[in-house]
């Protein structure tokens, strides 16, 4: 099947189930608002910026190394930054450089990404990680604007999914100038799907830069002098907040615990569970600075940017999104302020991080059922943060990737560092 004949079976088939599915996502609180964004109505941009398309908070961390290492080589660059996520909108927001525009991304359908590619009028389209929007990269490279893609990672599920419609894609990716890649696994799955050899890079994972940077400016040892331990479940999905406090309420010496939902949009059914647990507990909101020991048993955190900071105060974290299911959330996060992590069977989308941390023992993978024993042995473990560091060790010693990625997006662009890509 030609790409031309693939292209409109996406676009017929997509577009009647787009709005049902973008319906239930927005009141999942994964996506909404900006609609005249997603509907390719962005405000007029103009001036040849580079337009970097990313997925949720961690693509749109990638993304803002990335061009912070570009800033640094072109003079007076202009950027766009679309994140689909209201989460990764909110990240993007607080923490894009100058002269950046931050969007919604157009939807991949209903001619939404013709309109906005007219209206930004990019020099060049970014795709980082894995966000191949076939209509948005096809619209792109119709007006002859580079596509590459960045940070790119591909799962095996991913992969399998993509090869059902290689004919829609294959052609796409084999016109790409640039396909940066994390790892040789992602090299290889990027290849088969059509993208050219001499064009495919590995060069790592720019989302861990800014940990890189926390790790190497935190303290070498922080062991707490509060006698209270203090737990924390980072990202967690439906039901893994009932096993984690399940687990944290057998404890014989009880600790604080943070919980920190991976999406805003299910508070209320997690504060109605927690009533109805008869459960106190206070919103982090009410009052963002913490005043230890002296807070409540429980603490959920109902707003967007603060986990970190929780991460650092925590004496031991819980990765959430791999309890049950899904791909799991990324366990440098904590270990780059030295705290040891404890996540459970579904961590594929971090394999090879996992690996890296329970190598030296600052990491560990608990099955549903152990969570209570492995929670009391790493409490009661007096020198759990001397592990933690071990963590913390592995990141200081990474090398920086954005650099490097700007380096390549420069020669891919065909651009000279001192050029200015924008008035």
């Amino acid at each position: 099947m030609g790409q031309f004949l693939s292209s409109i079976i996406y676009q017929a088939l997509g577009g009647l189930v787009a709005g049902p599915a973008l319906a239930w996502l927005t009141l999942k609180g994964r996506f909404g608002g900006r609609w005249a964004d997603r509907l390719g109505f962005p405000l007029a941009g103009g001036g040849g910026p580079l337009w970097f398309h990313a997925a949720s908070v961690g693509e749109a961390q990638s993304a803002l190394t990335i061009m912070g290492a570009l800033a640094d080589n072109l003079k007076n660059v202009k950027f766009v930054l679309s994140v689909g996520t209201p989460a990764g909108l909110g990240r993007a927001q607080s923490l894009a450089p100058p002269r950046t525009q931050i969007l919604a991304p157009p939807v991949d359908f209903w001619g939404a990404p013709s309109r906005a590619l007219d209206r930004v009028g990019p020099r060049a389209l970014i795709i980082v990680e894995t966000e191949l929007w076939p209509e948005l990269i096809r619209q792109a490279q119709r007006r002859d604007i580079p596509v590459l893609v960045t940070a790119g990672r591909m799962s095996q599920k991913s992969h399998q999914r993509y090869q059902r419609a290689q004919a829609l894609f294959r052609p796409l990716l084999a016109s790409m100038p640039l396909v940066a890649v994390i790892g040789q696994a992602d090299r290889a799955r990027y290849l088969s799907l059509g993208a050219r050899e001499t064009q495919t890079e590995v060069v790592g994972n720019p989302k861990f830069d800014s940990l890189v940077l926390i790790a190497r400016q935190s303290p070498r040892f922080s062991e707490r002098s509060l006698g209270r331990k203090i737990l924390i479940a980072g990202s967690t999905e439906e039901n893994e907040e009932s096993l984690i406090i399940d687990s944290w309420l057998l404890q014989a010496e009880k600790p604080h615990l943070i919980l920190a939902p991976r999406h805003l949009g299910r508070l209320p059914g997690l504060l109605a569970n927690l009533k109805e647990r008869q459960l106190a507990y206070r919103l982090l909101s009410a009052r963002p600075e913490l005043d230890w020991p002296n807070e409540p048993d429980l603490i959920v955190v109902d707003c967007l940017g603060a986990l970190g900071q929780l991460y650092a105060q925590a004496d031991l974290a819980i990765i959430g999104g791999s309890l049950f299911r899904g791909q799991g959330h990324n366990p440098l996060e904590p270990a780059a302020y030295g705290r040891p992590v404890l996540y459970g069977p579904h961590m594929t989308s971090f394999a090879t991080e996992c690996r890296e941390l329970e190598s030296v023992g600052a990491a560990r993978m608990v099955q549903p059922g152990d969570w209570p024993d492995a929670l009391a042995r790493w409490l009661a473990l007096g020198e759990a943060y001397l592990q933690g560091q071990a963590g913390r060790e592995l990141l200081v010693r990474r090398p920086l990737v954005g650099p490097a990625l700007a380096e390549l997006i420069v020669q891919a662009l065909g651009l000279r560092p001192t050029e200015a890509v924008a008035a």
